[in-house]
Order: structure tokens, then C-alpha cells, then sequence
């Protein structure tokens, strides 16, 4: 079949565009021909401009639809504009579709979680008008409880209750957990098929090589410094506030770490820095537009070393203004540990890809952790289930960071417990988050 993924930006490092390559190798594995259909410019991408989130009229009526209605009357006005985006999409849309002969349509997240009104309404209209057959991968729903999206007017709220997902007989709507299935069904009375994210267990590991041995020079890290990746965006509900009292409690106890060897060979001395290298990108607009600054405190308050690498690193390796782009891929190489406190995950990509790099895992145990991966038996440096938001940044109580810490600081300096950790969540992860998982579920599809 010709089959065309649908997003507002692709082959980024976001988790959506990751999955979506993963389902791209698959179905070119099964003799499927691929298309990428998104709002970014790339040689492999049919470019929508109107699909970004950047572009200026969109990112306009998302922040008027689901942050606050600032720039319109009232959401009539707000809506007369919808329209006419939707109308720009759907041409081009319509376009693309017909001249590349495309069989099934796979929006990801923009039938969904309801940012994209104008898409939204546009994908949708494509949908119920030409018949195509489409397979909405829902990863995020407007409804949920990351506190993302606030509809601002009953215009926004009648067109996600319409159309966000679509219940359409020429649709097949799928979700990444059981929490989202069953707040579909109660909701919407949708049933939705559960697909968990995958990664391929089979590719070579990341490693050291040529291209990325700069790496730590460029970010002027040293060779013995301790680095706590942090690898998802750079946005309010990742929770990187908590990885910043971690680590300021861990430089708290530095001399039990001082002149020890490290599991994996690394020796900790006196001048060595425990750095937070925060290697996605940045979100800057909505709720998460004043972010980077409140972590900045924050990280200040903790004399805490945290470094926000997103630029220089990318899906793939590149050279860019005479600077060399890495692969996000290449920070996991490098990392000792892996933070991931996020407060809300539709899945977990980046959980997945620290345990195929054979890293340790500090998270919290965000609600879809708790439903779907910790019945797996995952061991993990717990940051709890509880936290308040105050000043707009997340805390947890000071014994959970305290007791995270102390453990963390025995997982690095117990070369054999942190080898059975490693090895049990990459045994764990390969078996229930392969390619192949993936593979059994689109032979369901007939794909």
C-alpha cells in the first residue's frame, strides 16, 4: 500500500516522530511505500506549512483556542479564522493525497490532542469526504489530564466533541495505553486498540564511534564528570524541576562519590561536576513558555550544572552554521544515568530507549507508568507518585528526593547491582517492546 503519516512535524526527536520512523521501518519491512506528510522542510517530508505549530497563524489560534482567547473578540471571530487555515490545509492535503496515490492516511496526535483546531477540522473533513481509509494514532487526547489544553471558547470545545478522534467508519482509532482506551470509551463510547510504543531491539548499539567522539569537548564536558541525561522536550509536565533537586541533593553527598569507580569504569574525582544535560528541544509557547527560565532558577537555588544541548542535537547527525548536530542518539552514549520525571507521559519513548542503551532510570511514576509498564517489573529509582505544583513548578516530598538520591549514589558505585538492573529492564523492555510487538499488531491491520 502507499501510506502517509500525518503530524505537525516530523523526523524531530519528540517522541510522535520517533514512533512514527519506527512504524515507517516496519511497514517498509512488509513492502509498504512510506510518505511523511508534515509542516516542517525536509527532502523526505511533503511540506504543509499551515500543519506547524510555529507557523505564525497557527501558533496564533492554537494559543487563542487552548491557552487563553487574547486576540479575538470572541470564538466566533476565533473560529471565522479556523476556518480559513482549514480550508488552506485541506487543499493542499487533498493535493498531496491524489497526486501521490495515497491508500491510508496515519495521523499522529492531530485527530487528537487538540492543538491544531484548523488541522483538526481539516484532516477530519478529508476523512469523511473522500472515504480514505485511516488509522488515527492517538498518543495524546485533549481531555486527559496533562493540563496541556484549555479549551477557551464552546467553538473550540463543539469541534474536539465532534471530531477529536473521529468516529467514522472508515477509521481505526488506536491509543498508547489502557488508561486512554478507557477514557475514550467512557467519554466518546470509542473503542480504541491498545499499541504501546516499541523500539528495535535488534539495531546495533549506540556506541562511541568517529562522528560523536567530540561530543563532550563540544558541550565542554569533562571525561570524568557524571552526566544525568535528560532526553524528552523541554516542557512544563516533563518535570525536569525534579531531576534539579536530585541532583542538587546527590552534590549535597559528592564525597560518597569522590575517588570511586563507576559501573561502567568511569572514576569520580574531586574536581569532577555532576551535570544535567537536557538534550530535547525546546518548547516556548503556551503553558511552557516561561519553562526554561523557572528551571534556570531553579537550578541556581541548587548550584545545580544544567546545560540545554537541543540545538545542537537532532534526529540524525548533521553539520549546521560550520557546528556539528548529533544525533540524540549520541547523548545516550555518553550519559551515566538517565532522569525521567516526567508528571505526564502518553507512553514512556524515552524510558524505552534509556533501558536499550543499558543506562539506570530515575522516574516518577506518572499515572500510565503506574497502568501500563510497572506490571512489567521495571527497576527503577522511584521519585514517587505524588507531588504538588507550586510557582508553577512540581515538588515532591524531601525524603523521596533524599532516599532517590542514596540510591542512585549506590546504583553508581555497585558495579554488580547496576549490571543486574541494566540487564533485567533491557530483558524486560526487548521482550513487550520490540519491533516485533509492533510487527504482530499491523499484520492485524492487514498491513
Amino acid at each position: 500500500m502507499r501510506i502517509a503519516f500525518l503530524h505537525n512535524a516530523l523526523g524531530k526527536t519528540d517522541g510522535v516522530s520517533l514512533e512514527v520512523d519506527k512504524w515507517r521501518d516496519v511497514l517498509r519491512r512488509r513492502g509498504h511505500e512510506v510518505f511523511y506528510i508534515a509542516g516542517n522542510e525536509r527532502d523526505d517530508i511533503l511540506c504543509i506549512p499551515e500543519l506547524s505549530f510555529y507557523h505564525p497563524q497557527t501558533k496564533k489560534e492554537i494559543e487563542n483556542a487552548t491557552v487563553a482567547l487574547r486576540d479575538y473578540k470572541d470564538g466566533k471571530e476565533l473560529l471565522e479564522d479556523i476556518n480559513k487555515s482549514a480550508d488552506i490545509i485541506k487543499t493542499q492535503l487533498f493535493n498531496i493525497i491524489n497526486k501521490n496515490k495515497i491508500e491510508l492516511i496515519i495521523p499522529n496526535n492531530l485527530m487528537s490532542v487538540g492543538y491544531h483546531i484548523a488541522a483538526l477540522k481539516a484532516i477530519y473533513e478529508i476523512i469523511e469526504k473522500t472515504g480514505i481509509k485511516t488509522i488515527c494514532h492517538n498518543h495524546d487526547f485533549y481531555f486527559e489530564d496533562s493540563g496541556e489544553v484549555i479549551q477557551t471558547c464552546k467553538e473550540v470545545e463543539d469541534m474536539l466533541e465532534k471530531m477529536a478522534p473521529p468516529d467514522l467508519a472508515n477509521v481505526e482509532n488506536l491509543v498508547i495505553n489502557k488508561i486512554a482506551k478507557a477514557a475514550l470509551f467512557k467519554k466518546k463510547n470509542i473503542s480504541a486498540k491498545v499499541v504501546p510504543n516499541v523500539f528495535d531491539f535488534d539495531m546495533k548499539a549506540w556506541s562511541s564511534d568517529e562522528y560523536n567522539s567530540d561530543f563532550l569537548e563540544d558541550f565542554n564536558i569533562g571525561k570524568n564528570d557524571l552526566i544525568f541525561l535528560q532526553a524528552t522536550r523541554v516542557m512544563d509536565r516533563k518535570g525536569i524541576e525534579l531531576a534539579i533537586d536530585i541532583i542538587g541533593e546527590l552534590n549535597r553527598h559528592k564525597d560518597r562519590l569522590i575517588g570511586k569507580r563507576l559501573y561502567n569504569g568511569k572514576m569520580f574525582n574531586e574536581s569532577g561536576s555532576i551535570i544535567l544535560l537536557c538534550a530535547g528541544i525546546v518548547e516556548n509557547f503556551g503553558i511552557s513558555s516561561k519553562y526554561v527560565d523557572n528551571l534556570k532558577k531553579r537550578a541556581v537555588e541548587n548550584k545545580v550544572d544544567i546545560r540545554f544541548i537541543g540545538e545542537r542535537v537532532s534526529h540524525s547527525g548533521a553539520i549546521k552554521d560550520n557546528k556539528k548536530i548529533y544525533s540524540l542518539w549520541d547523548a545516550y552514549v555518553y550519559a551515566d544515568f538517565v532522569t525521567y520525571p516526567s508528571i505526564w507521559e502518553g507512553f514512556g519513548n524515552q524510558f524505552i530507549e534509556a533501558v536499550f542503551a543499558k543506562l539506570p532510570v530515575i522516574a516518577f511514576e506518572y499515572p500510565v507508568y503506574k497502568s501500563d509498564l510497572k506490571e512489567k517489573g521495571f527497576d527503577i529509582v522511584s521519585l514517587g507518585d505524588k507531588y504538588i505544583k507550586d510557582n508553577n513548578l512540581i515538588n515532591i516530598e524531601n525524603k523521596v528526593i533524599e532516599d532517590a538520591a542514596d540510591r542512585v549514589i549506590d546504583i553508581l558505585t555497585d558495579s554488580g547491582k547496576a549490571k543486574e538492573i541494566i540487564q533485567k529492564n533491557y530483558d524486560i523492555a526487548r521482550e513487550n517492546y520490540s519491533f516485533k510487538t509492533l510487527e504482530n499488531i499491523v499484520k492485524e491491520f492487514g498491513l
